[in-house]
């Protein structure tokens, strides 16, 4: 029998497939459009998230914390059933959740008069950035190791993953309060995208490129740069509501290196509501 259950928001962006495929068990963010909340995934699928951006464009939608009674009934259903149960949350600098989980696990331990086998993480990333890493937990505790194996494992890979963005709708970063309006307008017009990281547990700025094409070639080579002449080339490419330009990204790399494992997926809402459409991302290990 499994000795511990893994558990992640959202936010994280995993592909369907890996929740089933390890037992992991996701916590669905809210998105609230005008005076509407949505369960993240659960009731409004990415695909019809950034369609609704595209047609409210005048309404910033906003996203919000797993509900209390679904994070309740999660860890409550795992207290008898495994020794350990892990939740990965969304960087704390970027949402409440890591907070209010400790909350929930508090109020938890109070009604039932001990301590609890509930351990809260604070990923201190968002999207694949952490997901990654809650794959490769989720896959050895699929495989039987017990809550220190599993910490290495998350530790480990957690330590070597490197994000890189570029944004395509400078509108959104502008709204958001990234970047002076004025500097959105004129690097609009002149094409101008943003390239992004995500360093100790915000999304900031590493710097633009003039084009898409450029901006793409930039995040490749500083990639190629630290992966170098390693055996281990994990990749995951990441979208918004952006299918034939992660297929143009997928190919450039795969012009200049050989991946052992490359991965797309696509963008939620809990970052794409701050980035807009058109995100591309590139994520890996070294």
């Amino acid at each position: 029998m499994r000795t511990v259950k893994i558990i992640t928001d959202s936010a994280s962006d995993l592909p369907p497939r890996f929740y089933k495929d390890y037992d992991i068990s996701m916590l669905p963010m809210g998105v609230t459009f005008d005076d509407k909340t949505y369960l993240d995934v659960v009731e409004l699928d990415k695909k019809t998230f950034f369609s609704m951006m595209k047609e409210n464009t005048d309404s910033m939608p906003k996203t919000s914390m797993p509900p209390v009674a679904i994070m309740d009934a999660e860890f409550r259903k795992n207290l008898d059933a495994y020794e350990h149960q892990i939740f990965v949350s969304i960087s704390s600098k970027g949402s409440g959740t890591y907070n209010f989980a400790n909350i929930v696990k508090n109020q938890i331990e109070e009604s039932i008069g001990k301590k609890s086998n509930i351990t809260v993480i604070d990923s201190l990333s968002y999207s694949i950035g952490y997901g990654i890493a809650v794959v490769d937990m989720a896959r050895a505790a699929y495989g039987g190791a017990g809550f220190d194996e599993v910490m290495r494992v998350y530790n480990e890979t957690r330590g070597k993953i490197h994000v890189s963005l570029i944004v395509d709708d400078l509108m959104h970063l502008q709204r958001g309060g990234r970047i002076n309006p004025a500097v959105a307008v004129v690097g609009g017009m002149l094409g101008i995208k943003p390239l992004l990281t995500i360093a100790d547990g915000i999304i900031d700025s590493c710097g633009k490129e003039r084009g898409k094409s450029r901006a793409m070639d930039k995040i490749i080579d500083e990639m190629i740069g630290r992966i170098g002449n390693s055996d281990e080339k994990r990749i995951w490419l990441i979208h918004a509501d952006a299918a034939e330009d992660v297929l143009l990204l997928k190919d450039a790399i795969c012009e200049r290196i050989t991946p052992t494992e490359l991965i797309i997926c696509d963008m939620g809402a809990c970052v794409g509501v701050h980035t807009g459409r058109g995100l591309l991302g590139l994520v890996y290990t070294a």
